[in-house]
């Protein structure tokens, strides 16, 4: 009787999670791409386990893995019977591994080293248990038979596939270059390395896929010209700056704000969040995906010109790095569509953080690697360590800050990496308190300026690409309450639902702050206070659809009268932010009649 209730047990659990899996790929089919990765989440190791059982090679099966993603990604919506999705996984899997052994696996065209032999070569002329004389010996012989007339297009790709592979060994240690060795041309197995270097399996692993990402960017380097970097010559260096405490209550959900004011208390130079806030726009910005609630609306914007302007208000000047890493699939391409391709190399990256710090600053760096519940977030980079090959960088969900590997950020799909430059002169204008306090109300002006122009634009931010758009003001509570009115036929994105309401309802709440703040005086500061009202009113509703929908990573659909609750909420927020801006855009007219641009 016991073992037939845990057989029920263990079916039921299996049905459950059938059942889940099913609704989460319908749910990717309709374009839910949080869905979509909680189902590659739950079933990536199931699928590295099938590519490697046929290819016998993890490294790999980690790329083929990488690859069956990237297409079943793309082409999800043919699934025609989303309850079959492991199945129609485990055939991409299969294909993409079946396509990559047919090219040759690993070594593509080409042969391991290995069965190269001393009856292939004059022995007098090579030493077989040197390295650099089989290469040398490979080189002339593919020259040689480039020039007799066999095949020469053939032989002359060895010779340069023979010449490149000399060209970046060199920067490959000692021990790295002897291991690197024994598994690809010796065709030593990793238990056979590690019991001949008293080292354990999995290190041997480790050292393996460290010379291979090392000999890929020196390769790049080659092939672009660049000088080459000799492994354990270079100098190497490490500096880690001592970022200032960052109290709870001085953060911001908005990281882009938040990690441009640690950045500013690091240079001596802290500033209240809601002036942050305030400044930049951010308080008095939401911004709706047409398509779902999906939390991407958020991150849409200019990111350079932003940042310019806002560190321009503050004084401040900026130098950035900026693009899109070349055949990789590119999250956020609405806000970085027209960044520049670039190449996933260190030298394009690592002397910009090490001069940065070396100066005593920290690097705004946007991480694609940010913790549960974030997906990517804004970050500083304040330490780099060469020998060890990696960063230090804070991460909104890890208060003691976290560590990247060199090739974690030369390979991040997004690259946006900024320095602040030393504080702006001031305009030039009389001197003293009066002119202090202008220049405070005039920058204030701008910031309310730019608020009651944000809320009247529905379209604040268009991108390029064309099946992406976002609906931003006023505008965009209407857009949001209609993904949640859909219908139970189309529930709105959970994950997205948690992050836009609990990110809105603390810019509210800011917006409040910085407006009871402004340096108005009479009639103008008294509609400003009752503007801040009517925002703290605004996020105090959408705070209660945060409490009820929190910010986790689930796969839990939204019930339907959740959902109705939510948009009542939403109506609620809306008709207080409308009085809100009202009462902004009159205390403008008062203030630009008295304040000269």
């Amino acid at each position: 009787m016991e073992i037939h209730e845990q057989s029920s047990a263990g079916r039921g659990l299996e049905h459950r999670e059938a059942d889940e899996a099913r609704e989460l790929a319908e749910r990717a089919q309709l374009g839910d791409t949080e869905a979509f990765g909680e189902l590659i989440e739950r079933h990536r190791n199931r699928a590295k386990d099938w590519a490697e059982r046929i290819t016998g090679d993890p490294h790999l099966a980690d790329d083929i893995v990488q690859d069956a993603l990237v297409r079943a990604f793309l082409h999800i919506g043919s699934l025609q019977d989303a309850s079959r999705f492991l199945p129609w996984l485990h055939r991409i899997v299969r294909n993409q591994a079946n396509m990559r052994l047919r090219r040759g696996g690993p070594y593509k065209k080409e042969k391991p080293f290995a069965s190269f032999g001393p009856s292939n070569a004059d022995p007098d002329r090579v030493e077989w248990d040197d390295l650099d004389s089989v290469l040398r010996h490979l080189t002339r012989s593919a020259a040689d038979a480039a020039l007799s007339g066999q095949d020469p297009a053939e032989h002359l790709l060895r010779k340069e596939l023979y010449e490149t592979i000399r060209s970046v060994l060199h920067v490959l240690s000692r021990k790295e270059r002897s291991i690197f060795e024994a598994y690809f041309f010796k065709q030593l197995s990793p238990d056979e390395i590690a019991s001949m270097y008293r080292m354990t399996t999995g290190s041997i692993y480790t050292y393996i896929h460290r010379s291979r990402q090392k000999l890929k960017q020196e390769r790049i380097r080659v092939s672009l010209g660049l000088s080459p970097e000799k492994g354990g010559s270079a100098m190497v260096g490490s500096k880690v700056l001592k970022l200032p405490e960052h109290p709870p209550h001085a953060r911001s959900m908005t990281t882009f704000v938040d990690r441009v004011g640690q950045l500013l208390a690091a240079l001596g130079d802290p500033r209240e969040t809601a002036e942050l806030m305030g400044v930049s726009g951010f308080a008095f910005r939401m911004q709706i995906s047409d398509k779902a609630t999906y939390a991407d609306g958020i991150y849409m914007f200019d990111w350079r010109q932003t940042l310019r302007t806002f560190l321009g208000e503050l004084g401040y000047g900026a130098t950035m790095l900026c693009g899109q890493l070349a055949e990789s699939p590119v999250p956020l391409l609405g806000a970085v569509e027209r960044f520049p391709v670039v190449l996933p190399i260190e030298e394009a990256v690592l002397p910009f953080i090490r001069r940065t710090i070396d100066a005593g600053k920290p690097v705004l760096y946007f991480d694609t690697s940010a913790s549960r519940p974030y997906v990517h977030e804004w970050s500083l980079i304040y330490g780099y360590d060469d020998e060890r090959r990696l960063v230090h960088l804070t991460d909104a969900m890890k208060p003691e800050g976290k560590t990247l590997s060199y090739d974690d950020v030369a390979e991040n799909p997004v690259r946006f990496l900024a320095a602040v430059e030393g504080g702006r002169e001031p305009a030039v204008g009389p001197p003293g308190a009066v002119w202090e306090e202008a220049s405070r109300r005039n920058a204030a002006a701008r910031a309310l300026r730019f608020a009651a122009d944000y809320a009247r634009n529905a379209r604040a931010y268009c991108p390029m690409t064309s099946y992406l758009s976002y609906t931003s003001g006023l505008a965009a509570y209407d857009r949001w309450i209609g993904h949640l009115r859909r219908g139970p036929g189309s529930p709105p994105n959970r994950y997205g639902m948690g992050q836009l309401a609990a990110v809105y309802a603390e810019a509210k709440r800011y917006a409040a702050g910085y407006l009871r703040a402004v340096p108005f005086e009479g009639e103008a500061m008294r509609l400003a206070l009752l503007a801040a009202e009517a925002y703290e009113q605004a996020g105090e509703a959408i705070g209660e659809i945060a409490s009820e929908v929190p910010f986790v990573r689930t796969a839990e659909a939204m019930a339907p009268e959740l959902c109705e609750r939510c948009a009542a909420r939403l109506e609620k927020a809306r008709n207080f932010e409308a009085a809100a801006v009202e009462y902004v855009e009159k205390s403008l007219t008062l203030m630009e009649k008295g304040i000269s641009p």
